[in-house]
């Protein structure tokens, strides 16, 4: 289980959420690990409420599953599901993709290619680092379309996925992450020349590769079947 951090006075139903939130999309949770509500409780040291508050809205927004009244797991998508994760992603980070490059700003161009060398380096030795940056990373392309209601959509999307995306950098070789021909590359460029149709294009292109990830899991599960 992730080590979480204790958390400050306040909303902490929402604070427990985002933090909880926030772990799953970073990966640090296993698909199909189970929480316990307890120990989330003492280790980010708050009271049981508003963690169990927090569970229930992840479990509504289908981050979570409750198998039973006290066992909650961390979802493990099936492939049909994670299709439709990039389904929706394709046409969603996409057409944001497209608006970005007519509304993005340079502060916000420049702190784009910054992360994607970040992410290059991070790719060669430390996978979970590069599986943060690379949502940071596509985050930042929707942030920069500037719809707020979009970009939360996107992020519930990649709460679905995170558990899934940490197995994805290790996988995928190095090379094809740490490469020049990263199909982030070819987002950025069409961002700086402002052409919202090429980064459309590269956008879903990007995400189309993802395919690897679905055939993964497609493998794994048939394994898991059959043994």
């Amino acid at each position: 289980m992730a080590n979480l951090a204790k958390i400050d006075r306040g909303n902490l139903s929402e604070q427990v959420y985002s933090v909880i939130r926030g772990t799953l999309m970073d990966g640090r949770y296993e698909p199909g690990e189970r929480l316990r509500i307890g120990a989330l409780a003492d280790e980010l040291g708050v009271s049981i409420t508003p963690v169990r508050e927090a569970i229930f809205r992840l479990v509504s927004e289908y981050a979570l599953e409750m198998k039973a009244a006290t066992a909650i797991h961390v979802r493990n998508l099936s492939p049909d599901e994670l299709r439709e994760v990039q389904f929706i992603r394709n046409h969603l980070e996409g057409e944001a993709a497209g608006l970005a490059a007519t509304r993005i700003t340079p502060a916000e161009l420049a702190a784009l290619e910054d992360l994607q060398e970040e992410f290059r380096q991070a790719a060669a030795v430390d996978p979970h680092r590069a599986s943060i940056l690379n949502r940071q990373f596509h985050f930042g392309v929707v942030a920069a379309a500037h719809m707020p209601l979009v970009l939360a959509t996107v992020e519930n999307l990649w709460t679905l996925m995170g558990p899934l995306l940490r197995t994805f950098h290790v996988t995928v070789p190095v090379r094809d992450l740490t490469s020049g021909s990263h199909r982030h590359y070819d987002v950025l460029a069409a961002l700086r020349a402002h052409d919202a149709t090429a980064a459309r294009a590269a956008m879903q292109a990007d995400i189309a590769w993802g395919k690897v990830l679905v055939d993964w899991l497609e493998r794994t599960t048939a394994e898991a079947q059959q043994g």
